[in-house]
C-alpha cells in the first residue's frame, strides 16, 4: 500500500506540472474547463491523504467528486452551450447558482459523444458504469459503506480505489494538456502515463 501510495504521488506530481503552464486563452469556455480539471487534481490529492490516514469511506466518496468534476470539465470545454458556460462564469449569487442547472452526470457523457475524444468518452462510460453504483451507496450511507466500514477493507480494495482515482488523474491532465494547446504537452502526458503503468488501472495503462 505504501509503495503504490509513493508511486502514486510521483505520477500526481509529474501531471502537476502540466498546471503550470497555464491554458490558451482566457476565454470562459477554455477557463471554465480549466478550472474544474484543477478542481478534480484536488480531489485526487485528497484521497490519497485520506487513504494515507485510514479514512477509506471518505476516500472512496471523495472519488465520485473527482469523477465528477472531470466529466464536467470535458462538458463545458466540448459540450456546453454558450448559455450554460456564461452561466458558469458568472459571480456566484442565488440567480447564477439557480441558473446554473447543468445536466446531470450521465447527460452530460450522453452529450460528450461525437464532440470529445472518442476515448475519452468510453472511458469516461466505463468508470461510470463499474463504479457508480457502488460510489452512490458510499454517498448516501447505504450498504456499501455500511459493511465495509463495519467489517473493515481488503488491501485489494483500497489499492483498487487508489488506482482508479489515478486513472481519472490520467484524463485530467490530458484534459488540461488539451487546453493548453500544446503538442509537446499531450506527447508528454502518454510518455508519464507508461512510465506509470504500475499504478493505473488496465482501462488507462493498456490504452
Amino acid at each position: 500500500m505504501d509503495e503504490l501510495l509513493e508511486k502514486s504521488e510521483g505520477l500526481s506530481s509529474e501531471f502537476s506540472r502540466v498546471f503550470e503552464y497555464g491554458p490558451i486563452d482566457e476565454s470562459n469556455r477554455v477557463i471554465a474547463s480549466w478550472v474544474m480539471c484543477s478542481v478534480a487534481l484536488e480531489h485526487s490529492a485528497s484521497l490519497r491523504q485520506l487513504v494515507m490516514n485510514g479514512n477509506y469511506t471518505s476516500a472512496i466518496c471523495i472519488m465520485r467528486s473527482q469523477f465528477e468534476a472531470l466529466t464536467r470539465a470535458l462538458w463545458l470545454f466540448y459540450a456546453a452551450s454558450n448559455q450554460k458556460v456564461e452561466n458558469t462564469m458568472a459571480l456566484l449569487s442565488e440567480r447564477s447558482q439557480n441558473a446554473d442547472q447543468k445536466p446531470n452526470n450521465s447527460e452530460m457523457i450522453t452529450k460528450l459523444e461525437g464532440k470529445a475524444p472518442e476515448q475519452a468518452v468510453q472511458m469516461l462510460k466505463e468508470f461510470r458504469d463499474i463504479q457508480w453504483k457502488a460510489l452512490n451507496s458510499y454517498i448516501h450511507g447505504g450498504i456499501h459503506a455500511l459493511q465495509r466500514h463495519g467489517a473493515g477493507y481488503p488491501e485489494q480494495l483500497v489499492k483498487d480505489i487508489i488506482k482508479s482515482s489515478n486513472g481519472l488523474l490520467t484524463m485530467t491532465a490530458m484534459m488540461g494538456a488539451i487546453l493548453t494547446d500544446n503538442k509537446v504537452i499531450v506527447q508528454d502526458i502518454s510518455r508519464i502515463q507508461s512510465r506509470h503503468k504500475d499504478c493505473l488501472p488496465d482501462l488507462i495503462s493498456n490504452s
